[in-house]
């Protein structure tokens, strides 16, 4: 009798594991992601380009803006996000996409805070743009789960913020010497990108995306079309400090417009 309870026993624990495995635990204490964490990513999101922008930066020798200050002080941002999010015991999909994101991470930071050259940069423009598309989508996942109707527009705006970056990167790469045969390609694929989200956001609800936020759109987009000018280019002539200057003005703004979302948005 013995024997046979504990052959029952084990058929039922296996079933229960198989069960586990399609439908997963509900974890109690997991909670629902808050406004902050969407902040925090979307903030992450946002950074990671730029530290690509700035690592071109350093090794060219472009001392304007103290890229090198700003390459420390993004990938600590970095980290500090990483380890919040974690923190938040979000539920298990969320937490597993950030140490995803943490993993990407870890191969980045490394190579990112050595010395420059132009044989490591190809890795980590491959490495960055792994890590940056993620991001953008864990950005949503983590939106979605705050379960306000908003916070869809505060990812955008971090996401028009990360283009900008983007296409300051592949500029500063270009002026650098590395860009390859497909660098054109590439700036019009951020150019769509851009155009596609601002065009999603001039189009949002009022009640989701101010006209205020949306003239300061507009703003931003005429300083974006300078640099979309140097950037397009076949002139063979680089000016990568006025490209820097340009490029942090764009940053700086979309900074401001993510904060007057963040607001709108969360107001309740």
């Amino acid at each position: 009798m013995k024997r046979h309870f504990s052959g029952v026993a084990k058929g039922v624990f296996a079933v229960t594991l198989a069960l586990q495995s399609i439908y997963p635990v509900y974890d109690a204490s997991a909670k629902a992601a808050s406004a902050q964490d969407v902040h925090e990513i979307a903030d992450m999101c946002m950074y990671s380009q730029r530290i690509l922008k700035d690592y071109a930066l350093v090794g060219m020798g472009v001392t304007y803006h103290d890229p090198a200050k700003d390459l420390i002080t993004s990938a600590k941002t970095i980290n500090k996000y990483i380890i919040d999010l974690e923190s938040h015991h979000l539920k298990k999909s969320l937490d597993d996409e950030i140490r995803e994101l943490e993993g990407l991470w870890k191969e980045i930071e490394p190579q990112l805070l050595e010395k420059p050259v132009k044989k490591r940069m190809t890795f980590l423009h491959k490495k960055v743009e792994q890590f940056s598309h993620r991001c953008e989508v864990v950005a949503d996942h983590v939106a979605t789960d705050t379960g306000i109707e908003g916070e869809h527009y505060v990812v955008l705006v971090a996401q028009l913020g990360m283009e900008s970056q983007r296409l300051a990167a592949l500029y500063m790469m270009k002026a650098w010497g590395i860009a390859d045969d497909n660098y054109y390609e590439e700036v019009e694929e951020v150019l769509k990108e851009y155009e596609d989200i601002y065009h999603e956001l001039l189009n949002a609800d009022e009640k989701l995306v101010s006209p205020e936020i949306k003239e300061k759109l507009k703003s931003t987009e005429k300083h974006f079309l300078v640099f979309e000018f140097m950037a397009s280019s076949k002139s063979g002539r680089f000016v990568p400090t006025m490209a820097e200057k340009s490029a942090s003005k764009i940053f700086d703004e979309i900074r401001e417009i993510l904060k007057l979302e963040e607001e709108l948005v969360e107001h309740e």
